[in-house]
């Protein structure tokens, strides 16, 4: 306000200047008497109150940052040398990652338990004692499913078994899964896997019967006689030939222990035993199955 008021004073005092003619000398101004009753008062000018800016106004507002939560996973392999479960730790670790978020993260520790039951139950218990937010288990034995389960639930932390699913005995879910919510089981159907490796040898052109003799004469590398996995796989192997009305016959059948060094040495002996005769070799895992491709 104060600036436009000088403005128009200035405007005001140029314009007669502007009318008259130029002379060298400097313009003299004169201004016309006034008459004091009626001229306009003078005022002050109006000049706006100054405040300072508030807080709000100098800082932007921001939401406060939220702490990022780490959770801790404990993860027990039955055993690293396991093609299959090298696979599987990977993708448990990629897993994980795409989870996290700017506020959730994940630690993970992973052993080996190297298919030492004992060891593996001494790894529970060091997770328990780190207080892990969730235990995922691979057991070595199925067999002693009962005790891991009841460790980790009497310490109150969730746990997942994987690959490996301990039955009951009616060859349904186990009871320690069934009856604890903060416990469960993920993987694969080992019957149906068995009844594919059957399915993959009924789609060949000769059925498996390679010799053309009508029987099927196979090998069998079993992982583990004690695990419901190799259980099944092994007799719903030969099942889905017998169903599809294959004779069959069994020429040998030994332990690999899910290693694939024995499955080649198994698959060779095998081959030095019985020869031509052998028009298929059933293996119960990848890992076995690799080293019979390699005798």
């Amino acid at each position: 306000m104060k600036r436009f008021f000088v403005l128009i004073l200035a405007l005001l005092l140029l314009l007669p200047a502007c009318a008259a003619e130029p002379v060298a000398t400097e313009p003299v101004l004169t201004m016309p008497p006034t008459d004091p009753t009626t001229a306009p008062a003078a005022t002050e000018p109006v000049t706006e109150p100054v405040t300072e800016p508030t807080a709000d106004e100098t800082e932007p507002v921001t939401d406060p940052v939220e702490e990022a939560k780490t959770y801790k996973v404990g993860v027990a392999i039955y055993q690293y040398n396991d093609n299959f479960m090298t696979l599987y730790r990977q993708e448990i670790e990629a897993y994980f990652k795409t989870l996290e978020t700017d506020t959730v993260k994940y630690n993970i520790t992973m052993v080996d338990s190297k298919n030492d039951m004992a060891e593996q139950t001494n790894q529970i218990d060091t997770f328990i004692t780190q207080k892990m937010d969730v235990i995922i288990c691979n057991l070595v034995q199925t067999s002693s499913a009962e005790v891991i389960i009841d460790k980790v639930v009497a310490a109150d932390i969730p746990l997942i078994l994987i690959n490996r699913e301990p039955l009951g005995e009616t060859d349904e879910s186990y009871p320690g899964i069934i009856n604890n919510a903060k416990v469960c089981y993920v993987g694969a159907d080992a019957r149906q896997s068995g009844t594919y490796q059957g399915e993959i040898v009924l789609a060949l052109d000769n059925k498996g019967d390679i010799n053309g003799d009508g029987v099927v004469k196979y090998v069998m590398v079993v992982g583990d006689p004690e695990n419901p996995d190799a259980q099944y796989r092994t007799e719903f192997s030969v099942k889905a030939l017998t169903d599809a009305g294959m004779q069959v016959n069994k020429l040998f059948e030994q332990r690999g222990d899910w290693d694939q060094t024995k499955g080649q040495e198994l698959a060779a002996a095998a081959l030095t035993q019985f020869g031509n005769d052998v028009d298929v070799i059933f293996c119960n895992n990848d890992a076995m199955a690799l080293g019979a491709y390699q005798a």
